[in-house]
C-alpha cells in the first residue's frame, strides 16, 4: 500500500466522521482548521541539517496546510525526540524564531528521548472567509501557482550530493509557508479548489483533479524556467517535480481571474501565475506543442519502493 492509498483508505474509513481527512488541514467546530506534520533525522533532513533549519521546515510545512485552506495560523503544539540534549537551548531559539516570524503562539507538547531526532508540530489556525478544499476545481477553472518551481529539488540535490549545483546551502529549507497570501485568498469566493505543494506540481494537482473528478491541463507555453536558466537539468522536469516548495496551487473561476489577480498585486505587489486549466474529464497532463503528456505522478510519494 503507497501513500494515497494509505490516505484514501482512512477517508474511506473515518471520512464520514471527520471532515478534512485528504485535505491538507481538518475542519473542526466549524471554526479551526488543524494540521500536523513530521520530520524525521535520515528521511526529512541529514543528521548533520543545521537544526535551525530543521524547524524552519517543520513550521512552513505546517503553516502552508493551514494557508492552503484559507486559514490563519494561530497556535503550535510540538513534540521532540531527541538523543542530544546539547541541542535543547538551539532548538528553543529557533522555535522562539519561527513562531515570531509566522505569528504563532507556542501552547504546549511532550518531549522524548530518542535514538534520532524526531520531531511533530501541530498546527491551529482560524478559518478566513472562505475554507478551500481540493475536491471543488470546475470545468474551466483556471490553474494558479503562487510562485515559480523548482529550486526546492536543485538545493535538495546539492545537500545530499547527487549534483554539485551553484546555489546558496539549504536554500530548500528558505522557502516559507505562503501564510499571508492564503489567507488573504479567503476573501474570494471565486476560488474553487486548492492545496500546496509539497510534493510536487504533478502529484499535488492530481490531489485536486482526482478528487474534483476532473481533468488539469498545464500549458508548457505559460511556464516561466527563466530562474532555471543557470542551472544545467532539465528546466522542465524540476519544475513539474520539485516537492517541499509551499507554494499555493490553487483555480479560479475564469470569470474571476483578473479580478483576483489585481487585487493579490494590489494587496503584496506580486502576481499569481496561471499555468493551464480544469476541464471534464481525468488525469493530469502536460500539453506541450499539442501533444498531452501525463504527468501526475511527477514529484514524490512516501512508501513507494
Amino acid at each position: 500500500m503507497q501513500e494515497f492509498e494509505f490516505i484514501k483508505s482512512l477517508e474511506n474509513h473515518f471520512g464520514k466522521r471527520v471532515d478534512g481527512i485528504g485535505d491538507d488541514a481538518t475542519l473542526f467546530n466549524n471554526k479551526y482548521l488543524i494540521a500536523k506534520d513530521i520530520l524525521i533525522e535520515n528521511t526529512h533532513f541529514l543528521p548533520n541539517t543545521p537544526v535551525e533549519y530543521v524547524i524552519s521546515k517543520l513550521f512552513s510545512s505546517n503553516i502552508s496546510d493551514i494557508a492552503s485552506m484559507g486559514g490563519k495560523a494561530t497556535s503550535v503544539l510540538l513534540g521532540i525526540g531527541i538523543n542530544d540534549k546539547s541541542k535543547l537551548q538551539d532548538i528553543i531559539n529557533f522555535i522562539d524564531i519561527e513562531c515570531k516570524r509566522y505569528n504563532v503562539t507556542l501552547i504546549g507538547g511532550d518531549t522524548s528521548s530518542s535514538s534520532q531526532l524526531f520531531l511533530s508540530l501541530t498546527v491551529i489556525g482560524e478559518c478566513g472567509n472562505n475554507i478551500f478544499y481540493r475536491h471543488n476545481a470546475q470545468d474551466k477553472d483556471i490553474i494558479y501557482i503562487s510562485r515559480p518551481l523548482g529550486l526546492s529539488r536543485i538545493a535538495l540535490e546539492k545537500e545530499i550530493c547527487i549534483n554539485n549545483f551553484d546555489i546558496a546551502d539549504y536554500t530548500h529549507y528558505k522557502l516559507y509557508a505562503e501564510d499571508q497570501l492564503g489567507y488573504f485568498l479567503s476573501n474570494f469566493s471565486g476560488i474553487s479548489a486548492m492545496t500546496d505543494i509539497s510534493d510536487g506540481l504533478g502529484i499535488d494537482l492530481y490531489n485536486i483533479a482526482s478528487s474534483s473528478n476532473k481533468q488539469a491541463i498545464i500549458d508548457y507555453n505559460l511556464l516561466d524556467f527563466s530562474h532555471l536558466v543557470n542551472f544545467n537539468i532539465n528546466q522542465e522536469e524540476y519544475f513539474l517535480s520539485s516537492g517541499e516548495e509551499y507554494a499555493l496551487l490553487f483555480t479560479i473561476n475564469k470569470q474571476n481571474t483578473k479580478f483576483i489577480e489585481e487585487a493579490v498585486y494590489k494587496q503584496f505587489n506580486r502576481k499569481i501565475i496561471p499555468i493551464g486549466y480544469i476541464s471534464n474529464g481525468s488525469g493530469v497532463y502536460l500539453d506541450k506543442k499539442g501533444k498531452l503528456i501525463n504527468i501526475e505522478h511527477y514529484g514524490y510519494e512516501h512508501f513507494k519502493k
